[in-house]
């Protein structure tokens, strides 16, 4: 219903759609994470002027965080809540029907009664969610405010704010409540009625360019050589115009595009899982096991242990079928590194891993059931940091 109806075609309240699973994790602790760098802190302010807009990047310190107006000329947004705290990385849950992989970061925005970002718009899909206090949102869906549309923009300030915003429409969302937003749709969130903090977090959706996507499957193209080649011509004839480009030439610069391009749909998959698993912030504080551990003694000490975890800043994926049948076996992605996967024990268990933040002994290697490829991928990914037991 919802994504036939709605995604990627108009807003969407959904009334009370997330109390059961909003973190438990209030404004004061929310505000702490602000001193830190990782979460990329930064506080937008409005001026008197309508085109009085302020950003200032963090971190900031305890003092410049309590030094913030009870009334609201202010906004505090962090990203990349889900990669490092787990009681927001829960919110995910909400969108099990979708990809992981379309998931750019859970974003908290704080402010007091009357704060807000100003009206903009975006290219990427976004699920806002009520946590506290109440938020009224005004939106349009007028191509006049589309993200591309520049002259509908303040210039030269350093927030991205609409100049003349005229809404169609508007909602108050309460604690609770989610609103969707497909691209470009403009609004204008503004905290309402709060007698402490507006508490909302916002859930994006990845949305690359097509540009980016053809760089990128290049790039990989040229990476993977083992080579470097350079033109050769050893057909070339003498010619009386030294300004000309020949024909021949223009067909062997065809051919050399060409034979760069994939032979079949695996070629791409192969590039397509590392491009999007290796997007998003990867936390360089968290390193792979100091000390060397065989696959044999990492088996014991999960089976000890009982669960071994996944990375919170890590996207994992897998690819099992390609349209074409050019792909054997499957393919299993973590932070841009890709195993090829052919037996049905270890498919299984890759299957697992991209789907699942925890993974239980139980049933994984009781009775010696984990196969030799299915041990080569466990010992990897721990050895690599990708997966690790909990403290």
């Amino acid at each position: 219903m919802f994504m036939s109806e709605y995604w990627q075609k108009r807003p969407c309240v959904i009334r009370g759609a997330v109390n059961s699973t909003i973190p438990e994790i209030d404004a004061d602790e929310l505000s702490g994470l602000a001193c830190e760098n990782v979460f990329q802190p930064r506080i937008i302010r409005k001026g008197e002027g309508r085109s009085d807009w302020a950003l200032e990047m963090g971190p900031f310190s305890e003092d410049e965080l309590r030094a913030l107006p009870t009334a609201g000329s202010w906004c505090l947004i962090m990203n990349d809540l889900e990669k490092h705290i787990r009681e927001v990385k829960g919110l995910l849950a909400l969108f099990d029907h979708f990809p992981r992989w379309r998931v750019a970061d859970v974003q908290a925005s704080l402010s007091a009664d009357g704060g807000s970002v100003g009206p903009h718009s975006d290219q990427f899909d976004v699920f806002l969610i009520q946590a506290e206090g109440n938020k009224a949102w005004s939106i349009s869906d007028s191509a006049e405010y589309a993200p591309d549309n520049e002259s509908a923009f303040y210039q030269d300030i350093d927030v991205r704010v609409l100049k003349d915003f005229r809404p169609t429409s508007s909602s108050l969302l309460e604690r609770g409540d989610m609103l969707y937003l497909p691209p470009k749709v403009a609004h204008h969130g503004v905290a309402k009625g709060c007698d402490t903090v507006c508490v909302t977090y916002s859930v994006g959706f990845l949305a690359p360019t097509h540009d980016e996507l053809v760089s990128s499957f290049a790039q990989a193209s040229v990476n993977e050589r083992a080579a470097v080649e350079r033109w050769s011509d050893p057909w070339l004839e003498p010619q009386c115009d030294v300004g000309k480009i020949s024909a021949a030439a223009v067909t062997h610069a065809t051919e050399i595009i060409r034979n760069a391009m994939p032979k079949n749909e695996t070629d791409v998959a192969r590039w397509f899982g590392c491009h999007v698993t290796g997007s998003g912030g990867v936390d360089d504080a968290f390193f792979a096991p100091v000390d060397d551990i065989t696959a044999d003694e990492l088996i014991a000490e999960w089976t000890e242990t009982g669960f071994l975890f996944r990375r919170g800043d890590i996207k994992f994926a897998i690819i099992e079928d390609v349209s074409d049948g050019s792909l054997d076996g499957c393919l299993f992605f973590a932070a841009g590194s890709v195993w090829t996967v052919k037996s049905p024990r270890c498919i299984e268990f890759a299957r697992h891993v991209a789907n699942h933040d925890e993974i239980e002994a139980d049933g994984w290697i009781q009775g010696g059931e984990m196969d030799g490829e299915s041990k080569v991928l466990l010992h990897d990914l721990f050895s690599n940091g990708f997966i690790y037991f909990d403290d």
